[in-house]
């Protein structure tokens, strides 16, 4: 054989090998960044579900301390609208606030189901702040909300792919028994 057509195959698996060896590199180094960022993301995503749920719930417990302060069958403990007015305004600011995190890096599904309990803790605030229902229309409501929680939590655990199962109904009954409407055997009040 020819030693220039040696030398040429030579050089062509030479540089075929280094060609190889660096898009396999590249192709490694690409993955890693982005397995690096996907986890950035979804540690940035934890951040804002944990906190937008935290302000809500906050708000929540306020407004059914206001509500309790009313006469409402509640857990909590009661406090005036006097008090809780100013208390519920800097909860809602600071809800507010949190909110625009999930807005930005929520999964669609996620953010449809924060503004369905954020909607609902809202709807019991109304309460808290003056405005009528019955006792029973407000715990059928309080149950509700508690079901919108449960359905935001399983979009925000789907989100970050926490795949440890479903979550179990509720966190069980914390109003006295004699105050619940009457709900299906299967189930409980949920809490917001």
């Amino acid at each position: 054989m020819n030693p220039v057509v040696q030398q040429l195959i030579t050089v062509g698996g030479v540089l075929l090998g280094a060609g190889a060896t660096f898009a396999g590199a590249a192709f490694t180094e690409r993955s890693k960044w982005r397995r690096t960022q996907g986890s950035r993301w979804d540690d940035r995503r934890l951040v804002a579900y944990s906190e937008f749920a935290h302000s809500l719930k906050h708000f929540a417990v306020l407004s059914q301390r206001m509500v309790a302060g009313r006469g409402f069958p509640q857990a909590g403990q009661p406090i005036s609208a006097v008090e809780g007015a100013q208390l519920l305004a800097e909860a809602e600011s600071e809800k507010t606030l949190k909110w625009e995190m999930v807005l930005l890096l929520g999964s669609p599904e996620a953010v449809a189901s924060a503004r369905l309990w954020n909607k609902a803790v809202w709807e019991l605030s109304l309460v808290a702040m003056g405005g009528e229902m019955s006792h029973d229309d407000y715990l059928r409501a309080y149950e509700a909300t508690g079901h919108k929680r449960n359905a935001f939590y399983e979009c925000a655990r789907k989100d970050l792919g926490v795949r440890s199962g479903e979550l179990p109904f509720g966190d069980g009954p914390w109003l006295p028994q004699n105050v619940l409407p009457a709900l299906p055997v299967d189930q409980g009040v949920a809490g917001s």
